[in-house]
């Protein structure tokens, strides 16, 4: 990449990386109003600031005692986990739901701000999660998880409905569109490298996509989580597809920690 200095941008959060143009840190955009029982595996992340919780990120549930996000949201919370909380079962973005308190942020170990590699992180909660109708774990893809070019996939989160517009105050989701690796490399060939470990989707007509707010948040293929959402050029760029973390890049890691005792 060119040493040209940007800002990536998250919602209430920003920080300097190396790029030559601005990326936004994703990130629905042109969805629909969703119920959560509809995508029972969407969670909320929440960080504690001096006038109570603001929502900050998206995650998805993988267990009844782990979410999965992106690195990007918890990193600054690995050392104080209690700046940061988890909702589970609510439609709506301030209200609602069950809150749960946080044992251990577990970003990975490679992850890097620079590159955006490895955006991906588990959170463990103190205590376990009931589930029901409204709550529900996604399944993770195995590392053969076969996942064509054109497939129909489904992101969902509370974030901007438009590029530079307001975060939704309720769960929105949208359908996209998988796109192959290689033209994804070849839309941001100026901007990042795009590596095995990311996945590319967008749609068209009218264009969809997930938006600043969405980060952290599920890409799901028949119930099985196989992207986080990560980042993007704007938001339902017709040029440039989201990018999201490949779930499946990670399934060794992700048993690991879930196997974890404490």
């Amino acid at each position: 990449m060119r040493p040209e200095t940007v800002l990536i941008f998250m919602l209430g959060l920003s920080f300097v990386s190396s790029s030559p143009t601005s990326i936004e840190v994703n990130r629905i955009v042109n969805g629909v109003k969703a119920d959560i029982k509809d995508v029972p595996y969407q969670a909320i992340l929440q960080k504690r600031t001096n006038y109570g919780w603001s929502f900050t990120c998206g995650a998805a549930v993988i267990s009844t005692r782990f979410v999965l996000t992106a690195a990007h949201c918890v990193r600054a919370y690995e050392r104080e986990p209690e700046g940061i909380r988890v909702i589970v079962g609510s439609s709506m973005r301030n209200s609602g739901g069950t809150a749960l308190d946080v044992l251990k942020v577990i970003p990975h170990h490679s992850y890097s701000p620079l590159t955006l590699i490895n955006d991906i992180a588990m959170i463990k909660t103190k205590t376990s999660m009931n589930f029901g109708v409204s709550l529900k774990a996604v399944d993770i893809p195995t590392p053969d998880f076969h996942l064509p070019d054109g497939s129909n996939v489904l992101v969902s989160g509370y974030g901007l409905m438009n590029y530079g517009g307001l975060p939704s105050s309720s769960l929105r989701a949208a359908y996209v569109n998988v796109v192959s690796q290689g033209l994804c490399r070849i839309a941001y060939r100026d901007i990042i490298v795009i590596t095995d470990g990311m996945l590319c989707a967008c749609a068209d007509n009218p264009p969809r996509d997930a938006c600043q707010g969405d980060s952290g948040g599920p890409l799901v293929y028949e119930n099985t989580i196989v992207g986080i959402v990560s980042f993007g050029e704007g938001c339902a760029n017709r040029t440039y597809p989201g990018v999201y973390t490949r779930v499946s890049e990670y399934y060794a890691w992700i048993n690991e920690n879930l196997l974890e005792v404490n």
